[in-house]
Order: C-alpha cells, then sequence, then structure tokens
C-alpha cells in the first residue's frame, strides 16, 4: 500500500523521505520540511478540496 501525505499549507502532495528507519516529508511547493504531527493523510483530507486547490494555485502561477 502506497500512502500519500499533503502538506496541510498549500495541500501539495509530499515528497517521503525514508532513510535508516525514519521518514521525513518536503513540499517542493513550499520548499520546506513538514513535521510529521502536520502531514495531512490520505483520510484526512477532502480529495476535491484539495485538487480544486491546487488548480486555483496553479492558475494563479
Amino acid at each position: 500500500m502506497d500512502e500519500k501525505f499533503f502538506c496541510p499549507v498549500c495541500k501539495a502532495q509530499l515528497e517521503v523521505l525514508a532513510a535508516c528507519g525514519s521518514s521525513s516529508y518536503f513540499c517542493n511547493r513550499c520548499k520546506k520540511l513538514v513535521s510529521s504531527k502536520e502531514v495531512l493523510a490520505v483520510d484526512d483530507k477532502d480529495a476535491d478540496s484539495i485538487r480544486n486547490t491546487e488548480r486555483k494555485i496553479s492558475e494563479t502561477d
């Protein structure tokens, strides 16, 4: 099972960096590390609102 995690600020999908038994989460849009306590898991997010937010952000770029 491949879990997906999302940034709590911009709702973009996070890159998961796993090494030596620990995981870090990096947001390529915000350009910062995100705490594992703050990430939004698939079950925590509303898929439609995520897509709408990403669409609005990409339209303004």
